[in-house]
């Protein structure tokens, strides 16, 4: 590759150089797009005259991205003649990887007689050192020295923000101020440096239990203070993430050679609801704090009375549901799934029902949510393995041997199993049930989870058998290239998709289009929600292989099946 030209640098970029002395040297023709730079320009980031091009693209493709707009508008404010001088700092990729800071600054030398910017020259120096100096400073500024949390200048500074973004977005914010139960014994028994020890560990805990998005500080001693950011939904969300935090810093610590052991406190305050501005939101969740200290500590409580109240009905009903295992008040209900071609029911759909002592027969949607905060799922979801196994075993016994059941499993349940199960055979042979007797209905959204979609293309997974359902397909959070994932073996269509579907329509092309997609995929097709002989007829002509619906078969007590399927068995 030929050099460049010479470098002529006329007086006045001398005289800009000057004032850096020492500096890279950059001389740019705007009009023919070419771009000189100095020796010692290029030295700074370690490039030689043949590693770049003398094309003002060339350094700018090595801006950081994040620094580039902000470069080109300070530019065209120069070029417009909005400033004397072309000003701006912002990162450089160098030849070994790393990233320099720079601050440049340039001047139009040449115009033409319209004003069009022709040539301009300037200097790069390099920054990088005070710039991690002001960032140190900044940190120390704005960061705990013990925990390296956010301390209570930057929360401030980020709750002034979010209550601005809420208040333009109609947003919620929860604002949590924890206390740690007993912190002060541990200083008194064990010495300071086992409680920062044990500060350092609960910080750690406590940042774990929240969203990127959210924040945590420590305001210093044992107080800190969780933002939850942009809150959607039920207060249940909340509770959730305050569940966990007690539950968290129940556990005991390790602080050298010492077990100690404290609970948390936490007051929680919403806004717009409890408070409109950043100093009443921390008066109400410091209220809320001590009210659940004079209650005797661990746990937490809202500012609101509506909300406290709500959650201490949910609190009463976890206590119920945490009790509702060994009472034996969970049923197992069954829903058939049919063929469409009129054959044997093969397939239904285990559900699950809670028989309440005083509210009656439960569906799964009045305690499910509660029951996955609070890490019960776990052991409901085995009970409803083990009792599903149990009557499947019966039934193909007496039924038929090729009867499966399909169940509901949350994210929470797979994570544990994928620890501790590495050969479903043998998991499911325990159960007495082969793996084709068995199929899990998943959401989409678990799919979605990196570690969750490696369980689920697990080897020993398809060796067992075990067939993968992608449950309530085409609601509005679907995609399509869900339908690819190597592990499904069935997709149940929502039935969003059935409701109103009518012959030659838009929506049933539609279907047609999706049930061949999905048939393409080797995916059997289950439409779920089927409430009319219409729907059956249209369905059928689209090529749906099962149906499952109120109109066909209610979900009857697991008991009550047998009975149902002997009374619903084809004419031989």
């Amino acid at each position: 590759m030929a050099k460049d030209p010479p470098l002529i640098i006329g007086e006045e970029t001398w005289k800009l150089a000057l004032e850096a002395s020492g500096d890279g040297v950059w001389d740019w023709h705007i009009q023919e797009g070419v771009e000189h730079f100095s020796p010692g320009f290029l030295s700074i980031y370690g490039y030689t005259l043949e590693d770049l091009a003398a094309d003002p693209d060339a350094i700018d493709a090595l801006t950081h991205p994040d620094d580039r707009e902000q470069m080109a508008r300070d530019r065209q404010a120069h070029f417009e003649g909005r400033t004397a001088v072309y000003r701006n700092e912002h990162r450089v990729r160098c030849k070994d990887g790393s990233l320099k800071w720079v601050l440049t600054r340039g001047m139009v030398i040449a115009r033409s007689a319209d004003g069009r910017p022709l040539r301009m020259v300037g200097t790069h120096t390099d920054i990088t050192s005070r710039k991690l100096v002001e960032a140190q400073t900044w940190r120390q500024a704005h960061h705990d020295a013990l925990t390296d949390l956010p301390n209570r200048r930057l929360l401030t500074e980020r709750l002034s923000t979010e209550i601005k973004h809420a208040r333009r977005d109609g947003h919620q914010l929860a604002l949590m101020a924890l206390d740690l139960d007993r912190f002060k014994a541990v200083n008194d028994q064990w010495g300071h440096d086992a409680g920062d020890e044990l500060l350092r560990q609960a910080a750690q805990r406590i940042a774990a239990c929240i969203r990127e998005v959210d924040m945590v500080a420590r305001l210093g001693g044992d107080e800190f203070i969780v933002l939850l950011t942009d809150v959607q939904g039920e207060p249940s969300c909340i509770e959730r993430v305050a569940s966990a935090l007690v539950a968290r810093l129940d556990e005991v610590f390790t602080l050298g050679g010492h077990k100690a052991s404290v609970s948390a406190s936490i007051g929680i305050a919403l806004f717009p609801t409890d408070a409109h501005d950043a100093r009443g939101l921390f008066k109400r969740a410091d209220q809320a704090l001590y009210a659940v200290k004079r209650a005797g500590r661990r746990g937490y409580r809202f500012a609101g009375d509506a909300l406290q109240d709500a959650a201490q009905a949910r609190s009463r009903l976890g206590q119920e549901l945490r009790q509702a295992l060994d009472r034996e008040e969970f049923r197992v209900h069954v829903q058939p799934v049919l063929p469409i071609d009129a054959g044997p029911c093969l397939h239904a759909e285990v559900l699950l029902r809670w028989q309440h002592p005083v509210l009656g027969l439960l569906g799964p949607g009045s305690f499910l949510a509660l029951a996955e905060s609070s890490g019960l799922i776990r052991d409901i979801g085995s009970w409803v393995l083990r009792d599903s196994a149990r009557w499947l075993r019966q039934w193909r016994e007496t039924l038929h041997p090729d009867l499966s059941l399909s169940l509901n499993i949350s994210g929470v349940q797979l994570r544990e199993w994928s620890g501790k199960v590495t050969d479903w055979t043998a998991h499911l042979h325990q159960l007495g049930v082969p793996g084709s007797g068995v199929v899990l209905d998943l959401r989409e959204s678990l799919l979605r989870d990196t570690h969750l979609r490696g369980l689920l293309q697990l080897p020993a997974l398809r060796a067992a058998g075990v067939g993968v359902a992608l449950d309530d397909f085409g609601n509005a959070d679907s995609r399509l290239d869900s339908l690819r994932h190597p592990g499904l073996s069935q997709v149940k269509l929502a039935r969003e998709l059935i409701v109103g579907l009518k012959p030659h329509s838009r929506e049933a092309a539609w279907l047609s289009a999706l049930v061949q997609l999905a048939r393409s995929q080797g995916l059997r097709t289950i439409a779920k929600g089927v409430e009319s002989a219409a729907q059956v007829q249209v369905l059928s002509r689209l090529g749906v292989d099962a149906l499952q619906g109120q109109h066909l078969a209610a979900a009857v007590p697991a008991a009550d099946f047998s009975d149902w399927w002997q009374a619903h068995r084809p004419a031989p």
